[in-house]
């Protein structure tokens, strides 16, 4: 079954459209890909119903792929790095309940950080109470703790 440059291009605008409903950037490229056959077709290269859907399965395959093995990294870089609090790293304090690797626990700062003192903390490693910890990073509320040695 043919279909015609608007019934192609309308297919675009919907798929394109479906990814405020199923966010992840995959259905817009089929979407893409769509548009792109709505042109080809409309321009008499793709006659046939067969080398519209190959080209249309093809181009929304390939532009998939680029996004992700290329663009995306692009267009959004690393972002865990951006959001490392640099004020926070390397501040003191001390454990006030056991942390574990399974079980988070909480620390006292030395110094206050954004007015609070007590904050709930994790670890890789156990920190029994009243052991000296610092500050490596911050996940959310929580802080990421070591031992000082």
């Amino acid at each position: 079954m043919e279909l015609s440059p608007l019934t192609w291009l309308s297919i675009g605008l919907i798929l394109a459209a479906l990814e405020m409903l199923a966010p992840g950037f995959v259905v817009f490229w089929f979407g893409i890909g769509s548009v792109l056959t709505a042109l080809l077709v409309r321009l008499g290269i793709l006659e046939s119903a067969e080398a519209q859907w190959l080209f249309f399965f093809v181009s929304s395959v390939s532009l998939v792929g680029l996004w992700f093995g290329v663009l995306k990294k692009r267009f959004r870089p690393d972002e865990s790095t951006g959001l490392r609090d640099p004020t926070i790293t390397g501040l003191r304090g001390r454990c006030t309940r056991r942390i574990t690797p399974a079980v988070p626990g909480e620390v006292e700062l030395f110094e206050s950080f954004h007015g609070l003192r007590i904050w709930r903390a994790e670890s890789p490693e156990t920190i029994e109470n009243g052991d000296e910890v610092t500050v490596n990073d911050a996940k959310g509320i929580k802080l990421v703790v070591s031992k000082v040695r």
